[in-house]
């Protein structure tokens, strides 16, 4: 019984581990947390 519990707990930690990977790396890149407009002293900045 111990044994299938371990060894049930070995399958799931990675998987578990690789679903917050993607979770974060997608909220990260998400394009609601940019900014919506760039601001407006970036003018003076600009070379081009």
């Amino acid at each position: 019984m111990k044994n299938a519990i371990v060894k049930a707990l070995m399958r799931a930690v990675p998987v578990c581990a690789m679903l917050a990977v993607v979770v974060s790396a997608n909220s990260a890149a998400s394009f609601w947390n940019g900014q919506p407009e760039a601001p407006k002293n970036l003018d003076k900045y600009k070379k081009f």
